[in-house]
């Protein structure tokens, strides 16, 4: 595999990929892939009553073996409502734009603590700007770490000194993702009041419900270990689906253009994994044909892989797989090439 910084696209739309994309579009509506499917509603059924019920147990049981068990169980439970609230966001669960609306602030807003409003807009802006060092909100990690060769952390001296170390402290640091997205959630709240409209009352009875009721009337410190516990092991999993879907990928420097269907596909990497395990990702392990038809039930992805894969192939587009193992490393091996990028960028 190719490291993102020896990777150069050419200038302009590739002729024809318009067309193969209906193409492709029309063979998948014909199959009934498109289809609208309940599958969303059997998740909620199942998973938002037990985020409920063993978040409720990490507050009242005392700390022990299930405890212990019941810890990344509600993780995963509550990971699982974050994939509800992003495929809303894309308006995937429904043709009815206020169901969407509904579930994405229930699972994103006041379960998972995020801001759903400005959240939707940001990450539709990820999907449109795949990669692109000035236009993908998600190319940028603020002043720590670096996924791209003079990003804002090599202008400081904290991004500087992490610079060194990022590629060992990526992950740790992961489990703490939750500070930044609830802190970007309350930020959004005054930045950004049309679009957090609804979040703004929301947001508030997720710290209320999760933590401060479970406080006031158990106890303190085991409603903070519960929150924390809860939030970390989520934060973990969270990032462990979404950062090897593209970091390590293809780059698009300023003023580079693709055509979208080469853009989508081979900024995108899709994991391999026993379909059993697909709850897990929510279907973001199929990341490429996510990109392509990102209003599709995430469910269906897996029957759509071998028809995109094959169409890829015909026209030599590059349909990046790879196991979650070497997924990981490659997250890591981009982090260091990053690292070795800086420090030869200070040789004489």
């Amino acid at each position: 595999m190719k490291l993102a910084l020896q990777q150069r696209a050419p200038v302009g739309e590739a002729p024809g990929h318009a067309s193969q994309l209906k193409d492709l579009h029309a063979e998948l509506a014909g199959r009934g892939l498109f289809e609208p499917s309940h599958f969303w509603r059997r998740k909620l059924l199942i998973w938002a009553p037990t985020f409920l019920l063993t978040y409720l147990g990490l507050v009242v049981l005392p700390f022990g073996p299930l405890w212990l068990l019941l810890a990344p169980l509600s993780a995963v439970a509550l990971l699982t409502m974050g994939f509800v609230g992003h495929d809303a966001g894309h308006y995937a669960l429904s043709r009815r734009r206020w169901i969407n609306d509904v579930w994405g602030h229930f699972g994103m807003t006041l379960l998972c603590g995020m801001s759903f409003g400005f959240w939707r807009s940001r990450h539709n802006l990820h999907h449109v700007r795949c990669q692109e060092i000035d236009g993908d909100p998600d190319m940028h990690f603020g002043v720590l770490f670096s996924v791209y060769p003079n990003s804002a952390s090599w202008q400081t001296p904290l991004g500087r000194f992490f610079l060194r170390i990022q590629k060992w402290v990526f992950w740790p640091l992961a489990s703490f993702y939750w500070v930044a997205l609830r802190y970007d959630a309350i930020r959004d709240l005054f930045q950004r009041p049309r679009e957090t409209r609804v979040d703004r009352f929301l947001l508030p009875l997720h710290f209320i419900v999760l933590l401060i009721v479970p406080g006031l009337v158990w106890s303190w410190p085991a409603a903070i270990l519960a929150y924390v516990t809860m939030s970390c092991l989520s934060s973990l999993m969270t990032v462990s689906v979404f950062i090897p879907n593209h970091m390590g990928m293809r780059r698009l420097e300023s003023g580079e253009r693709l055509s979208y269907l080469e853009q989508q596909v081979t900024t995108s990497r899709n994991i391999s994994n026993p379909p059993l395990l697909d709850f897990y990702f929510g279907g973001l392990n199929s990341q490429i044909e996510h990109h392509l038809f990102p209003r599709v039930p995430h469910h269906r992805y897996r029957a759509m892989r071998p028809i995109v894969r094959a169409f890829c192939r015909e026209r030599g587009l590059a349909y990046e797989e790879a196991s979650f193992y070497r997924a990981l490393a490659s997250v890591g091996n981009h982090l260091g090439a990053m690292t070795t990028a800086h420090a030869a960028s200070r040789r004489p």
